[in-house]
C-alpha cells in the first residue's frame, strides 16, 4: 500500500533516516524546489512557503503502525494510487559491448554484463544523461584493479566498476549505505564495494590509493577534489568526470590539463558532457 504525506521542504535526508530505521526503503520525496543554472552547471533552491509530499510504500503495515513509526497523525497520512504507466516506466538500457542497464522484473539468471537495479526513488534512478554516459565509459573505457565513485547515489556506477573486477569505496554525504547495499546484492557484488558516507573534499580527506576515480556531480566537486587530492596523494591514472555542462568543460580541462592529464574520451548528450581524463606518461 502507497501513503503519500505533506512533509517540509528540504527534509529529505531526514525523512530517509526515519524510515531506514524501520526498514523501509521504497520511498520518495517529490520536492518543492526552483531549477536554475549556474557557473558549475544548474542548481535548486527549496520553493519557500510551499511543502514537499512524501510517498511510502509499506506491506503488511497498516497506516496506524506507519503513523507511529512516522510521527506523524494518522489522519495526515493518504491512501495513494501510483499512476500504472510507473510500474513500466524504466526501459532497460543497452550500453556498448553487449552491457545493459537493467531494470525490474528481472530474469532469474543474472547475465555476465547485466546491470541491475531497482529503483527506489531516493539516490538515483539510472535515467539521466550523465548516469548512462558514465557507464558507458566506465564499462568501455576503464581499468584498474581499485575504484572511488564520488557521490555514489543509488551505486549504479560503483556496481559497474564492482562487475568488472574492481574493489570500489563509493562516498557519498547522504545516507546511501543501505540502498548501495541492496543493489550490490541485486548483482553480487557486496564483497567488492565499501561505502562511506563523508564528505571528500573537507577537512578530513577519507581517499586511499586509486587507479581509478569516477565524480558525477559536476564541475567545482572534481575541480575541488582534483586539488586536494593532489595535495596528500598519488593521483590516480585515470578520472572519469560527468554532470559537466557546456559552460563548464573548458574550466574542468583546464584543472586536469595542469595536473598532466589529457581528454582520453569524451561524450556529449544534450548539454551533459562526460570525459575521461588519462594520465600522461
Amino acid at each position: 500500500m502507497w501513503y503519500s504525506l505533506e512533509v517540509p521542504s528540504g527534509d529529505n535526508e531526514a525523512w530517509s533516516l526515519r524510515l531506514y530505521e524501520h526498514d523501509i526503503y521504497t520511498f520518495y520525496v517529490d520536492e518543492a524546489i526552483q531549477t536554475m543554472k549556474d557557473e558549475d552547471g544548474y542548481t535548486y533552491e527549496f520553493s519557500s512557503g510551499e511543502k514537499s509530499r512524501l510517498y511510502v510504500y509499506v506491506e503488511n503495515t497498516s497506516k496506524e503502525e506507519l503513523s507511529r513509526m512516522l510521527g506523524v497523525h494518522a489522519f495526515d497520512l493518504h491512501e495513494w494510487e501510483p499512476p500504472e504507466w510507473t510500474e513500466s516506466s524504466y526501459e532497460n538500457v543497452r550500453l556498448a559491448n553487449g552491457w545493459e542497464l537493467v531494470y525490474p522484473p528481472f530474469q532469474e539468471k543474472q547475465g555476465e554484463r547485466e546491470l541491475r537495479l531497482d529503483p527506489q526513488g531516493a539516490f538515483g534512478t539510472g535515467i539521466h544523461e550523465t548516469t548512462r554516459d558514465a557507464l558507458e565509459c566506465i564499462v568501455t573505457c576503464t581499468k584498474g584493479t581499485r575504484a572511488a565513485d564520488i557521490g555514489a547515489g543509488s551505486g549504479v556506477l560503483s556496481i559497474a566498476l564492482a562487475k568488472k573486477g574492481m574493489q570500489v569505496t563509493a562516498y557519498d554525504l547522504e545516507p546511501v549505505t543501505r540502498e548501495i547495499e541492496q543493489q550490490a546484492a541485486l548483482n553480487s557484488v557486496e564483497n567488492r564495494i565499501t561505502v562511506y558516507e563523508q564528505n571528500v573534499v573537507g577537512p578530513v580527506f577519507p581517499y586511499g590509493s586509486y587507479d581509478l576515480v569516477v565524480i558525477n556531480i559536476g564541475a567545482d566537486i572534481a575541480v575541488d577534489w582534483l586539488e586536494r587530492a593532489d595535495s596528500v596523494e598519488v593521483l590516480p591514472q585515470q578520472v572519469v568526470v560527468s554532470g559537466l555542462v557546456d559552460w563548464s568543460v573548458e574550466r574542468v580541462e583546464k584543472a586536469f590539463g595542469d595536473k598532466n592529464y589529457e581528454n582520453a574520451w569524451s561524450k556529449q548528450t544534450n548539454e551533459w558532457h562526460t570525459i575521461l581524463f588519462q594520465r600522461r606518461g
